[in-house]
């Protein structure tokens, strides 16, 4: 299946997301666009102008069956979503009322076009958009697809046609086949005319000369690109934080920067990290906690330290890219229009802008953006969403607010990253799930936990007390405080850690084309199995990484605990004859949830179990862990007798919840429980001092 083509990066970023080869072909397109703009033919490098239009349309011949068909890039799912009439597009798009009805005059007005192949474009406006504004005492049609307001004069020829049409469109890529890849630009020169429909390609096309580079032009631009050769040739490109870096530098462009004093975004970019970090470290209840999420963060920081030359040429090879690809910027955006250009300043009024940007495509299809990020961040940080794809400035029509079919931010909210979705109850989570997620930060960007939504019965301690959502939240934050790349949620509709994932990464979830990302699962007894069909599920445009090829291997219990194990087992212990694993025959040498669920209430009653637990949680974990579920330490226990005498406490839990069947006995020694009710009302009539 081919994929749709919506993700493009800029030019500067491919240093981040490429490394050495990204500077390689990033310096490529820089001297191909020169001998473009110096006249020169034989330039492998061709030049669109990037229309600022939402949603993307797809339209032309389903070649399997002849059949015309409308969607957007849900087209190449692998269960598509392609419209053939209007009860597809209600059907796979209902949710989006706005989209319906894009899609639905995109049905009746383009099959008039008689177009052979398959085109994607964006739609710029509809009839109902279209207003009049008077501009500099001229009157104009006025439309707004998106971020920029387009305003052409009434009296053109342009302005003629707009006039006439009750459907525009873009169009810019073609597709031979559904199964075919992407080929940027798109050739409607055999697309037939039709009443009430306007169309264009988006080819640069300049008739005044003002693109052709002047030779100062031409030698500052040489002058950058030379200057970047030698700063490139200084950076060690391995192991640097390229993660962090671009997260860091987006944040620089929403505030209106792009590294002017590399120095100074250095000291940004160590602050913005600290601060970052600092966040997770407050939430955290223990001081040991947030002792050791401190002294993983200065390690984290010494490490950026070390490498800050790196850093700093990263940041002036990125800077030096950027001059030079505006230079191109702005000599096309000098050339003659038929379109003018505006943006809402936020109060409603209008205010000059510049196309989007434009689009280089080289002679092996690579596309890479050439837009002034910087202006173009504060145009769509101002603007109000519920305001995009309508006609009005004002308006405010949040149905149109499509997010996932809205395919090309010019700044990306995120950057192509590496995400890895762990799923599961976690009732508690415990080391083995800590070591997995470990595991999966040392590989990934961002490694989001997701906790299903609890069963009706949910998943209870031997005394009883149910493990919460929100208990196994609080003791993930705690397991991850020294992981600041890893987020856990609780899933709000799926009890199945499954379909929560599925939910996470597919069409309606965060995830950003470009993307890549892993689905946990261990490589023990073929667990990766689980996620057999997962593909389809996927959003378009993320890659799935094979989930049997990224596997981790599970972690297994210390040997101190295994030791303590066969020692109660020698014994013929309660602590290890009750045991859920040894009860089912499972190797208790291995984490499992309901060990570990058995341990939390034994370690109030036993030194032996209270160390057993310290596997299961960490040490330091141990008495935050045991607040949280509502148990006592054993030193808390220890403390608690009358007049220093401390009750016999027996192995085990008179009220196993696997032995349901067996007929219950009678309690030999005092129920915890009731220690407490005894101990509180002791405390309440002063009986201790």
């Amino acid at each position: 299946m081919a994929k749709a083509n919506t993700h493009l990066t800029h030019l500067e970023e491919l240093v981040l997301t490429q490394g050495p080869d990204g500077y390689k072909m990033a310096r490529a397109f820089l001297l191909e666009l020169l001998k473009t703009l110096k006249g020169n033919t034989g330039s492998k490098i061709q030049t669109s102008v990037k229309w600022d239009g939402a949603p993307a349309i797809f339209a032309g011949i389903n070649p399997d069956n002849g059949k015309f068909f409308v969607g957007t890039k849900s087209i190449f799912n692998k269960v598509p979503k392609i419209n053939y009439t209007k009860e597809d597009i209600v059907k796979n798009h209902g949710h989006a009322p706005g989209l319906v009805d894009k899609l639905t005059k995109a049905l009746q007005y383009l099959p008039a076009l008689n177009i052979k192949n398959i085109l994607q474009g964006d739609f710029m406006f509809d009839d109902g958009m279209i207003s009049t504004t008077e501009i500099d005492g001229e009157p104009h049609y006025k439309f707004k697809p998106n971020t920029i307001v387009y305003a052409v004069p009434v009296n053109s020829e342009l302005g003629k046609q707009i006039e006439q049409a009750k459907f525009g469109i873009v169009f810019h890529t073609t597709y031979n086949s559904l199964d075919s890849g992407a080929s940027f630009g798109a050739d409607i020169s055999g697309l037939r005319k039709a009443p009430g429909v306007w169309f264009d390609d988006a080819f640069f096309t300049d008739d005044t000369g003002v693109v052709t580079l002047t030779d100062e032009e031409e030698s500052e631009i040489i002058r950058l690109v030379k200057e970047a050769d030698s700063v490139n040739e200084q950076i060690n490109y391995d192991d640097l934080p390229f993660a962090f870096l671009n997260i860091y530098i987006n944040s620089e462009i929403k505030s209106g920067g792009f590294l002017e004093n590399p120095d100074k975004s250095y000291e940004g970019f160590i602050n913005w990290y600290s601060e970052r970090v600092q966040k997770k470290i407050n939430k955290l209840k223990s001081d040991k906690g947030k002792q050791r999420a401190t002294q993983n963060a200065q390690q984290t920081l010494q490490s950026f330290n070390e490498r800050k030359d790196d850093i700093l040429n990263i940041f002036k090879v990125s800077r030096l890219l950027f001059e030079a690809k505006n230079i191109f910027i702005q000599k096309y955006n000098n050339a003659v229009y038929n379109t003018k250009h505006f943006v809402d300043d936020g109060s409603g009024d209008l205010v000059a802008s510049n196309p989007e940007g434009y689009v280089a495509v080289d002679h092996k299809g690579n596309g890479i953006k050439f837009v002034d990020r910087l202006e173009f961040s504060r145009a769509n940080f101002a603007i109000d969403k519920g305001d995009k794809f309508t006609g009005d400035i004002k308006e405010q029509e949040d149905e149109f607010d499509i997010d996932d079919e809205d395919d090309d931010p010019v700044v990306d909210a995120d950057y192509p990253k590496k995400v890895a979705v762990v799923p599961g109850a976690f009732k508690p989570p415990h080391k083995g799930h800590l070591d997995m997620v470990r595991k999966y930060a040392n590989m990934a960007d961002e490694v989001i936990v997701i906790i299903s939504k609890p069963t009706k019965q949910g998943r209870t301690l031997p005394n009883g007390r149910e493990i919460t959502a929100e208990d196994s939240l609080k003791i993930w934050n705690i397991l991850v405080r020294d992981l600041p790349n890893v987020e856990v949620r609780v899933s709000k509709n799926h009890a199945s850690p499954i379909n929560a994932a599925y939910e996470y990464v597919g069409d309606e979830g965060p995830l950003n084309v470009g993307d890549s990302v892993f689905l946990g699962c261990s490589s023990k007894d073929c667990d990766w199995k689980r996620w057999a069909g997962a593909e389809q599920y996927i959003k378009q445009g993320v890659e799935l990484l094979s989930p049997e090829g990224t596997a981790v291997i599970p972690s297994e219990h210390s040997s101190e605990y295994k030791k303590l194990l066969m020692a109660e087992k020698e014994k013929g212990s309660d602590l290890y004859n009750n045991m859920p694993s040894v009860k089912a025959g499972k190797p208790p040498g291995q984490f499992h949830a309901s060990d570990l669920r058995f341990v939390l209430v034994e370690a109030a009653k036993s030194d032996v179990a209270r160390k057993m637990l310290e596997d299961f949680v960490g040490g330091e974990n141990v008495n935050v862990i045991l607040d949280i579920l509502g148990l006592e330490s054993m030193s808390e226990i220890s403390t608690a007798g009358i007049g220093g005498y401390s009750a016999p406490l027996r192995y085990g839990s008179d009220n196993d919840p696997e032995d349901k069947k067996e007929t219950k006995k009678a309690n030999k020694y005092m129920d915890l429980s009731l220690i407490d009710e005894v101990m509180e009302l002791i405390m309440k009539r002063g009986i201790t001092q």
